[in-house]
């Protein structure tokens, strides 16, 4: 009977077998990503009852800090991940059943397993992207459905509560919220229909803003939601077009958000004509559309970080193998190609960077030593934060002057004050806040990384009157508090 089952479902066996085998060695990676640790960081400091923004801070929505707390270390981050992307397959799955035939629909699947958990685009690491798949690829689903007899209020309500917990993830999933929109209009291009038009826009634009509102109704009972709307909102509009400026402020213009908003623009009213003018199938215009959208969205802030590349995958694959799958014209071929060809243009333009894949499952699988696979850094580090935990209690903050967050989550002790890497105080200008935070909680330790590029003077006279060097790690000195009583 086991054989027979397994026989009949020999695709689901082959897709989880992969699955496992590409996600396993993630599971047990060292703390070695910076945005990562970061989380792990504010999920620690939610643990010990600090408040999210006011109390400690970062920059994205904060649903992906309280998994965060939930997951606890990376093991339990990556593991919480692999889990959440078991649903995240299927719902693929389904959805790309609405596009191709049976084959071509379990070949996307596997397409989707891969690029989604091999390290190439950060895959495998714990990052807002890949959690954001789930509830957009879910909505997306749902919506897909909608013909000229419209879709039921239920799956609309759904669909825009399910893009607005993604976007409690991260802010770009909006411009899939806006394709949909988008593509209700088109598939609606009718003035008997402006009712349901416009109806669809109330239920969807109410039920993707309720988990917003309900973290703003939540930080305004903590006392922080002035730190909540400008840390998790605010703050990422001059963050989307800073990458050039190298700080968290920057103009839409210089960055060319504009240009390329412009360019959305022009695509999505060619797109119009075509779909109306019946010279591009549905499905075709449904992909390229999304395609788009998620383009725009990967590109925000011209940043070259591989997982932003995630968000592009999902119509990206189905778009791909749509080629291979249908009786298509040349001239539709020609204009898929096309958007595709456009995404190569941007990933080398922008200058998307990638991680080795066979090295990585090589050294797993054959060799087994993680830790020197991420370099003596990390090790150095690893030795820091077992002499942090040793020689002091869990209630006693440290603080670190340097991009190693991982410092605060390995050896389970929070930061002094607000942020958690040196680029945030420096980037965000509170060497003076930081320094209260100093003089008020004397921490017991303060790990100082030479930061040539980063003058920080106060902090160096402060350690110099009241702090001895207790251990250095090649340039890395951990500093001792003087024992004033004495």
């Amino acid at each position: 009977m086991f054989l027979t089952w397994i026989k009949k479902n020999k695709f689901w066996v082959f897709a989880s077998l992969l699955f496992l085998f590409l996600r396993l060695p993630s599971l047990f990676e060292p703390y070695w990503y910076g945005d990562e640790n970061i989380y792990l960081v504010l999920g620690q400091a939610i643990q010990r009852g600090l408040t999210l923004y006011s109390q400690i801070h970062d920059n994205k929505p904060p649903t992906l800090y309280y998994l965060a707390a939930f997951g606890q270390t990376v093991f339990g981050f990556r593991l919480l991940l692999a889990l959440w992307m078991i649903p995240t397959v299927y719902v693929f799955y389904l959805l790309s059943n609405r596009f191709l035939t049976l084959r071509f629909s379990r070949l996307a699947t596997l397409f989707f397993i891969i690029l989604t958990s091999i390290p190439l685009f950060e895959g495998s690491i714990a990052n807002a992207e890949i959690f954001m798949l789930l509830p957009t690829i879910w909505a997306i689903y749902l919506i897909s459905s909608v013909k000229k007899s419209g879709l039921p209020a239920r799956a609309l309500a759904a669909a825009g509560l399910l893009l607005g917990f993604a976007f409690t993830i991260k802010i770009p999933v909006a411009f899939e919220f806006a394709f949909l929109c988008f593509w209700i209009l088109i598939t609606n291009f009718d003035l008997k229909k402006i009712g349901f038009i416009l109806k669809s826009y109330f239920i969807l634009l109410i039920s993707f803003s309720l988990p917003t509102l309900l973290y703003l109704v939540y930080f305004y009972f903590k006392g922080a939601v002035n730190e909540f709307l400008f840390a998790a909102l605010f703050q990422n509009f001059g963050y989307l077009s800073s990458w050039s400026t190298g700080s968290h402020s920057g103009s839409s213009t210089d960055s060319g958000l504009l240009g390329r908003a412009a360019i959305l623009a022009v695509f999505y009213l060619l797109s119009l004509v075509l779909y109306r003018k019946k010279l591009i199938s549905e499905k075709v215009s449904f992909l390229t559309l999304w395609f788009a959208a998620t383009i725009f969205g990967a590109l925000l802030s011209t940043r070259p970080y591989p997982h932003y590349l995630i968000q592009i995958l999902p119509p990206l694959i189905l778009l791909l193998i749509f080629l291979f799958d249908s009786k298509l014209s040349k001239k539709i071929r020609l204009f898929t190609l096309f958007c595709i060809l456009f995404l190569v243009f941007c990933f080398f333009k922008y200058k998307f960077y990638v991680y080795p894949v066979f090295s990585y499952y090589r050294n797993f699988y054959l060799q087994g030593n993680q830790m020197s696979y991420y370099g003596q850094s990390l090790e150095r580090d690893y030795q820091i934060s077992k002499f942090i935990k040793d020689n002091s209690s869990p209630d006693q903050p440290v603080f670190v002057w340097g991009d190693n967050p991982h410092l605060y989550a390995l050896s389970e002790r929070l930061p002094v004050g607000r942020y958690t890497v040196a680029y945030h105080i420096t980037d965000f200008k509170q060497h003076s806040a930081t320094m209260d935070y100093l003089r008020t909680a004397y921490p017991k330790f303060i790990v100082y990384f030479p930061q040539p590029g980063r003058p920080f003077p106060e902090l160096d006279l402060f350690i110099s009157r009241y702090y001895v060097p207790s251990i250095a790690y090649g340039e890395v000195v951990v500093f001792n508090k003087v024992d004033l009583d004495q």
